[in-house]
């Protein structure tokens, strides 16, 4: 019995059961500081010269999950179907930032593309990695909720910066990948610093929100306009990969200077410029029931 027990023990030890999000930064970066930075920041990034590889223009995450205990390694990501769409909300029906709370045709990207697409930028400093070692359970639990995910077709909704995927309102690439950590009972105190938190003026945000129409060069026409409270505003807490990106250099820094502070030190690792964070979470328990909050 006691070298049946040492046998299984070996065994388990020997899968190396992960959650990654690989956190892509836009070429030029994306400025929160104000709705005119924000526009023409976005602007900018969307001309930017990148060569033949993807863009990743408003910067992007993927999520993989490598179950080794369970046999299945897979790469999961949202994004929208075509960026025709965006176009003509953004330059013909007018909707200024409302595009930003708009729900898109959806596609649920898997490990062909994302593969595909990750390549180019393997070693490159735009790329940057945060991983997890998980439990087998919670490995299994998340896989579970790729799964459901697709199978209730929430692959086909790519919303809005304030869509939340476990309330079934589909989701932008940012807020999929965090759902992963908030379904596997990974989340951390850390993990508030990946938010952009902002009041954004109803007179920019056009669509059904607002009934408004706003054009795009009443924003740009408009440089020294900030996120008020003062006027009526729609409320945005959303994940943003840049500040991801940022963290995962910050955190990876202050480890090889020995200045990090936190209950738990991390792994570091790189493959030329690209970064890797990696946190030992394969004691924390398991969440059980329902992933979904409605």
């Amino acid at each position: 019995m006691k070298l049946m027990l040492v046998l299984l023990l070996s065994l388990s030890s020997a899968f190396a059961d992960e959650v990654t999000l690989h956190l892509f930064r836009s070429p030029l970066g994306i400025s929160w500081k104000s709705p005119f930075k924000l526009a023409t920041s976005t602007l900018a990034n969307q001309v930017a010269p990148v060569g033949d590889k993807r863009a990743f223009s408003i910067s992007h995450v993927f999520i993989e999950l490598n179950c080794e205990s369970k046999g299945r390694h897979i790469y999961r990501g949202m994004t929208s179907l075509t960026s025709t769409e965006e176009r003509d909300l953004l330059f013909k029906q007018k909707y200024g930032l409302g595009v930003m709370f708009h729900t898109y045709k959806g596609l649920y990207e898997k490990e062909d593309s994302i593969l595909k697409d990750m390549a180019p930028y393997a070693g490159n400093a735009r790329k940057a990695e945060l991983s997890y070692k998980i439990s087998s359970e919670t490995c299994q639990r998340l896989m579970d909720y790729a799964d459901e995910y697709e199978s209730l077709g929430y692959g086909n909704m790519y919303s809005g910066l304030q869509a939340d995927p476990l309330k079934r309102e589909g989701s932008g690439c940012s807020a999929f990948a965090v759902s992963f950590l908030r379904v596997g009972g990974l989340m951390d105190e850390f993990t508030s610093q990946w938010k952009q938190i902002i009041n954004v003026p109803n007179r920019f945000v056009g669509g059904p929100l607002t009934q408004n129409k706003v054009d795009l060069f009443y924003i740009l026409s408009r440089p020294g306009a900030r996120w008020y409270k003062s006027e009526p505003n729609i409320y945005l807490e959303a994940w943003d990969p840049e500040l991801m990106h940022k963290w995962v250099k910050k955190t990876y820094r202050a480890v090889e200077s020995g200045e990090f502070d936190g209950p738990m030190v991390p792994e570091i690792s790189r493959e030329g410029k690209t970064l890797r964070v990696t946190f030992d979470y394969s004691d924390r328990p398991t969440p059980a029931g329902s992933f979904w909050l409605n």
